[in-house]
């Protein structure tokens, strides 16, 4: 009998521990996912949004902190492409698209600048003209792309929509909106020439932490033809 009884616990105490340990497997599986990122109209599911009316793209990007303190050619860049670490702001939408996305509000793409001229530091950015603007959750306007940057030599922004649709696609460095004249990116600003920020070194372009908000933030990049 004491045998029985002793086996009759055993098993008791073995169905109580899978009993308990089954609890724990379904506590862990109902846990609810995080709700999705949303940004007036981009979330995460939408990082890409065109507004014919409004001749506008709007982008959703994130920022990167790196570049608080470090020189950058790169505006926003595509977090995929192989550039995508290289930016002030760290996109959610290809490049492809983005051009796409140009050319449905009706922008034209300049084309007019090849790899070599990058050697060269001489050639501008041709292209319909963009106003790019940013902002981002709480701050409850927009601003000028160029209010997020510090650079050493203040130029206008002049940003252009250079097209580069075929390097883009071949070289998939993810190039959305570069900070000199650029046979890569399908945005980048006419006011300094051909890669003239890495090929001179007389100027540096820094995220402006002073004004970004913390690492890692999403914000909306507006893309505006300019009338």
């Amino acid at each position: 009998m004491k045998k029985v009884l002793s086996l009759v616990l055993m098993l008791v105490f073995v169905m109580a521990v899978l009993a308990g340990c089954n609890s724990k497997t379904t506590s862990t599986s109902a846990t609810p996912a995080a709700a999705e990122f949303k940004l007036g109209d981009l979330s995460d599911s939408k990082p890409l949004v065109v507004n014919n009316e409004k001749k506008e793209v709007q982008y959703l990007a994130q920022v990167n902190g790196k570049y608080f303190t470090e020189s950058t050619r790169h505006g926003v860049v595509f977090k995929d492409g192989s550039n995508g670490e290289k930016a002030v702001l760290r996109g959610f939408a290809n490049q492809n698209d983005f051009y796409n996305a140009l050319i449905e509000i009706g922008a034209k793409p300049g084309d007019n600048i090849s790899l070599d001229d990058m050697k060269l530091a001489e050639e501008t950015v041709q292209g319909s003209k963009l106003n790019v603007f940013v902002t981002w959750e709480g701050l409850g306007k927009e601003i000028p792309f160029s209010d997020i940057l510090k650079a050493t030599e203040n130029r206008p922004m002049d940003v252009r929509f250079g097209g580069n649709l075929e390097n883009a696609t071949n070289l998939k460095t993810g190039c959305i909106l570069c900070l000199d004249s650029c046979a890569v990116g399908i945005t980048s600003n006419a006011a300094f020439k051909a890669n003239e920020i890495t090929t001179t070194k007389q100027v540096t372009i820094t995220g402006n932490g002073d004004v970004l908000p913390k690492d890692g933030t999403k914000v909306a990049v507006i893309f505006r033809l300019a009338e």
